[in-house]
């Protein structure tokens, strides 16, 4: 009796169907689920027999974002985001996507203003910072000083998170999501891979601040 050859799924092809499952499952749309095969088939190309790492997921990603406009580097990174944790194998990280996850309409829809790094580090000068904001740097400072924090690096990482304040300040509403949303659309400005480097340092230690504001749930206006 002759057997049926079965084919054996790759490690990223099982971690592929088993997201794109997960994501029919919360109800999301054919032509949603194919506009993010196109991009895990690129990811997953460059992961093919990788150890199951953050570095190399990162290398991976980093390759296809050089390739894309920047306007699409936030759609890109919230799906890697979310495929990581499948590419992992970190069930627990699944379980707990799979109870938060949900998709908000405001903030998939803002974006905040075009910018280069050079009109955001000229508005640093010319900007006056709220109370509630200047709360916030004068937290992540003393933070900073506490854990012995060289001065010079100080100022970079202050004025870093100031960018980051200034990114936010007309968002509809402030959360996780439109925090990534004003990290990811600011991150390609940084051509550097050094300077984004640093950046996404500043951009995780400063939103457990920003995060633990009793008012972070409203937006930031300016006066």
């Amino acid at each position: 009796m002759e057997l049926a050859a079965q084919q054996t799924l790759s490690h990223e092809e099982e971690a592929v169907n088993a997201y794109i499952k997960f994501l029919k499952q919360k109800g999301l749309n054919q032509d949603f689920l194919d506009k993010r095969l196109i991009f895990l088939k690129k990811l997953t190309s460059g992961l093919m027999d990788k150890p199951l790492n953050r570095n190399e997921y990162a290398m991976a990603l980093h390759a296809v974002l050089k390739k894309k406009h920047d306007s699409e580097w936030h759609d890109h990174i919230k799906i890697a985001r979310e495929f990581y944790p499948f590419w992992m194998k970190d069930i627990r990280a699944i379980v707990l996507l799979n109870e938060n996850y949900g998709i908000d309409l405001q903030a998939i829809q803002w974006k905040p203003l075009p910018a280069s790094l050079q009109s955001l580090s000229i508005s640093l000068a010319r900007e006056r910072f709220i109370e509630r904001e200047s709360l916030l740097l004068e937290r992540y400072m003393q933070g900073l000083q506490k854990q012995g924090v060289e001065k010079r690096y100080i100022f970079t990482r202050i004025k870093l998170a100031k960018i980051i304040l200034l990114r936010l300040r007309d968002a509809p509403k402030g959360n996780n999501l439109v925090y990534r949303m004003a990290v990811d659309v600011t991150l390609p400005l940084f051509r550097l891979k050094k300077s984004r480097q640093f950046f996404l340092i500043v951009v995780r230690e400063f939103f457990y601040i920003w995060m633990l504001s009793p008012n972070a749930s409203q937006p930031v206006k300016a006066r």
